[in-house]
Order: C-alpha cells, then structure tokens, then sequence
C-alpha cells in the first residue's frame, strides 16, 4: 500500500508525518506500507525545518535527510491513499485531479470522520510543533490501525 502525506510547503507537518508513519510500521507491516510525503507549494527543493527535526529527535524519529519535493501526478497516481492537513489541501488536489478524489482524505477524516485539522506550525517555536507533532501522532495511530484491518 503506498500512502502519500502532504502539506503546503512539505517542510513541517507531512515531514514530521512522514516520519512518525514510518516509526508506526510494526515489522508485520513493514514492506507492506510505503510512505512518501509531498507538498502542495514547493518552489525550491529545501530541508525540513529546524524545530520539526528538533521535536521529532525528541521523539527518537530522525527526519535531518528529508527533502521537500512538490507534488506530481505521478505521486497521486501511484497512491492509494492520499492523507493531506486541511480540508483546503483536500480541495486543491481535488480541483487539480478529480479522477483520483476518492482516495484524498484529511487525516482526521480518515481516522475519525471528522473534519478537524492538522495545526500548522510554521514559523512557530518548539511548543507548537511539539502540539503538531502530538496531533499527528494520535491521526497517524488511528489511521494505521484502520489500515492494519484493511490488509
């Protein structure tokens, strides 16, 4: 199963996403489920932030090689399950590939039915991705329990 991330800017939330997916996997599952991360508006390949790796060492996730990368057709095509922050990356990639809408989701919507959403931290201090990593953590349990029962 491939599982797309994504977020605007690919630097703070699917980044961390990414690698709290990754650190989910149990060896069960581990081939099975393939993640990538992508980002809606990515003009220049770059790092992830500071603070998203800081708070992801804190949780014993290592996201220091992590590259942004904008997202392409490819990347919605070879998915099958696309997981975005908002409602409003949700719209986007709808209004830009509405044959693949059936597999786009909020994170929140997939794992709860409901239509909160993943805070963005950016330009924000260590607290506030702490707060967003913390969010992810709890939709990212949900989400691969879901999926464990699927496969």
């Amino acid at each position: 199963m491939n599982i797309l991330l994504v977020c605007t800017g690919n630097t703070c939330r699917s980044a961390m996403a990414g690698g709290l997916f990754e650190k989910a996997i149990d060896d069960d599952y581990d081939g099975c489920i393939n993640i990538d991360t992508a980002g809606i508006n990515v003009y220049v390949p770059g790092p992830a932030s500071e603070n998203a790796v800081k708070v992801m060492e804190e949780m014993d996730i290592d996201i220091s090689d992590h590259e942004s990368k904008q997202i392409t057709k490819e990347d919605i095509e070879e998915a099958d399950l696309i997981l975005v922050m908002t409602a409003g990356h949700r719209n986007i990639l709808i209004d830009l590939y509405p044959q693949y809408s059936d597999k786009v989701y909020t994170f929140h919507e997939y794992a709860y039915g409901s239509d909160e959403e993943i805070s963005d931290p950016f330009g924000g201090d260590e607290e506030e991705y702490r707060e967003c990593a913390l969010q992810l953590k709890d939709a990212i349990d949900a989400v691969y329990a879901k999926i464990k029962q699927n496969l």
